[in-house]
């Protein structure tokens, strides 16, 4: 299974980790490890983690940052499809009006 990100998502991990960069430099590293951490687990059980009301979207959650990972399952193509990267106190995606 291979990991492929959407413009929002990669876009969505970019901002956060420049944020990090200018505001706590030590940390970027290790929210960009936790992630890559997390979405490894992933790849070895898809489906582990919360299911969303959203349908076929799953969340994961990384508790250290407080951020979440909403992603898909395409088993047709064989990977995982990660649609955003969020923190926790920003609203779901799907309720985003922006």
């Amino acid at each position: 299974m291979r990991v492929r990100y959407t413009a929002t998502a990669r876009r969505e991990f970019n901002e956060t980790v420049d944020y990090l960069i200018e505001h706590a430099p030590l940390v970027a590293a290790a929210f960009a490890d936790s992630l890559e951490q997390a979405i490894a687990e992933l790849l070895d059980n898809p489906y582990s983690a919360q299911a969303t009301d959203h349908p076929g979207v799953r969340r994961k959650y990384i508790r250290r940052f407080r951020h979440s990972i909403f992603y898909e399952v395409n088993a047709a193509n064989d990977e995982l499809v990660i649609l955003n990267v969020r923190h926790d106190a920003r609203r779901w995606p799907w309720e985003d009006t922006r």
